[in-house]
């Protein structure tokens, strides 16, 4: 369900009614939403922006999202949304999938050669995967993940062999390449064709390969695991296989994060370019194992103390309980806004402009968030019946934060660590 969609829907219709069919612009903020407001209404003409707040609020009521007060200044109108209402639909919405491209397009990825000197490995071993491939085959990865989870219906290439030229009108070819050619979005054996440039990835003879880039990103996360998080990962549970994975994942963030098209800098080392904006993939996975275990402690909880059950719906919660500005970022921006984000990925309607990296954007943003909230909010208390309350309606808002991240993760083709 996507709510941020259906509002949107929402406030256009007001405004035609009250004479604005156009000529303004309607945006959902992302920060400091308690100050500025969660949606601003922007009129392009410098004149007062009129509008019947009482009736907004009013016929809102009926809306999933209902406006609770509203502020205008010039040309400019701010909207606050009723918090308790919208929990509870934010609450209920989470766990069903955004199917935008039902019905839609389909989809058929063209694996192509690399093309180009900085594709070929003349240092590493014979048929060494070079880092180049390996930024293309991620990108090509989160991309089909993103595609068969907005509801696309992918087609192999014997599937197209087979169909032969029928339906050719709905069939988008996806090519991630590193050259484009001219014509690139033109018609192709009536299918049309997308080219997704992928940026070079700059390196030293000492980093010729995808193996040892990961290798090295394995050594950085085992360390950081160990100075920062204080966690030993050679003591764990299938410590070899646990350490290449977080270099993997880690491997895997540091080329999705750039721009596609934009070059990829590791001659000083990492991927220094990008990885200065963000803490990395260490941080979005300790932070999910960081849900992880809270969750596995209530459990525990439950049945040594007699601790409740968590509420398999939102019947009974008291959502006025949840006044934190994290809790309501957590929610609007992040489970709320997160197939906004998923259709900004793949273009918002427009595939020759997608962004892959602003998924990996929007994960940094959300744990970036969570891990605020948890340093600064207690979520487990006392089992007592002035505290459960609470507790556990914060526990059914991080339940939904933890099934948006793990979704993300699934996108990203990261490996979930539980435990750190």
């Amino acid at each position: 369900m996507d709510l941020l969609a259906e509002l949107h829907r929402d406030i256009t219709n007001f405004l035609s009614t009250s004479g604005y069919t156009s000529g303004y612009t309607l945006k959902f903020l992302d920060r400091r939403l308690c100050q500025t407001g969660d949606v601003m209404i922007r009129h392009g003409i410098e004149s007062e922006l009129q509008l019947d707040v009482e009736r907004l609020v009013r016929e809102s009521r009926e809306w999933k999202l209902p406006i609770e007060r509203a502020m205008l200044d010039g040309n400019t109108g701010r909207l606050w949304i009723q918090r308790a209402t919208a929990y509870r639909w934010g609450l209920e919405s989470y766990r069903q999938r955004p199917l935008h491209g039902v019905g839609c397009e389909r989809i058929f990825f063209v694996d192509e050669p690399p093309t180009g000197d900085q594709e070929r490995d003349t240092n590493g071993p014979p048929n060494a995967l070079t880092l180049a491939t390996f930024r293309a085959n991620a990108l090509r990865k989160v991309l089909r993940n993103c595609f068969t989870y907005a509801g696309y219906q992918l087609v192999s290439e014997q599937e197209v062999k087979v169909n032969g030229d029928q339906g050719p009108r709905d069939l988008i070819e996806i090519a991630v390449v590193h050259r484009k050619t001219r014509g690139g979005t033109e018609q192709q054996s009536g299918a049309k064709r997308i080219e997704i440039l992928c940026g070079p990835v700059l390196h030293g003879a000492d980093l010729s390969t995808a193996d040892d880039y990961i290798a090295r990103r394995s050594n950085d996360m085992q360390l950081i695991a160990q100075h920062k998080y204080r966690v030993d990962l050679r003591h764990m549970p299938y410590s070899h296989s646990s350490i290449a994975s977080l270099g993997r994942s880690a491997a895997i963030v540091d080329v999705l994060q750039a721009k596609h098209s934009s070059a990829i800098d590791m001659r000083r080392g990492l991927a220094s370019s990008t990885i200065s904006s963000s803490k990395g993939a260490s941080f979005i996975l300790y932070n999910y194992a960081r849900l992880a275990a809270l969750f596995e402690k209530y459990e525990t909880m439950r049945q040594t103390q007699g601790y409740p059950e968590l509420p398999s719906t939102v019947e009974g919660l008291d959502f006025t309980l949840l006044t934190e500005p994290d809790e309501w970022q957590l929610l609007f921006v992040y489970v709320i806004g997160f197939p906004a984000a998923l259709r900004q990925t793949l273009g918002d309607g427009m595939l020759e402009r997608m962004v892959p990296h602003r998924l990996v954007e929007f994960t940094f943003g959300l744990v970036s968030c969570l891990s605020k909230y948890y340093r600064q909010t207690r979520i487990l208390t006392e089992n007592r019946p002035k505290l459960v309350p609470a507790m556990l309606v914060r526990l059914c808002l991080l339940r939904s934060v933890y099934h948006t991240l793990d979704v993300l993760l699934n996108l990203l083709g990261l490996e979930a660590v539980t435990k750190m």
